[in-house]
């Protein structure tokens, strides 16, 4: 599903990397609520400790099941060049995983767009 390799790729990284006051904007092109409010209060939190995420999470597979106006993406991600860092260094904090389970629901909004309105990650430890 595009909208689903769009938010990990390109809308996630850039929302993260751009001004809190955009940051709603850029993300609700594919993401609906309450995904949308938990990102824009995410970012805030680690703004405020003096972080910023970096790099970009890549899926590598992932299985789509869509019934009527929502979906379900389980899926894995490439994380290994993603993570946390500090905002005024630059090193990183964290650093993610090579193989990151992921969960997402998407609805299809009444504007035709697929958007993610839920991420979980589920606890199995690799995928």
């Amino acid at each position: 599903m595009a909208q689903y390799r769009r938010f990990w790729v390109e809308v996630l990284p850039a929302a993260a990397a751009a001004p809190a006051s955009r940051r709603r904007t850029i993300l609700a092109v594919v993401t609906a609520e309450p995904e949308l409010t938990h990102l824009v209060r995410s970012l805030a939190a680690l703004d405020a400790n003096g972080q910023r995420n970096y790099g970009a999470d890549v899926p590598v597979a992932q299985t789509v099941r869509v019934n009527g106006t929502s979906a379900l993406v389980t899926g894995c991600l490439d994380s290994s060049r993603s993570g946390v860092a500090n905002a005024a260094t630059g090193d990183p904090v964290t650093r993610g995983v090579p193989r990151n389970p992921v969960r997402a629901d998407l609805i299809h909004a009444p504007d035709g767009i697929w958007r993610i309105s839920a991420v979980t990650y589920p606890p199995a430890t690799t995928c």
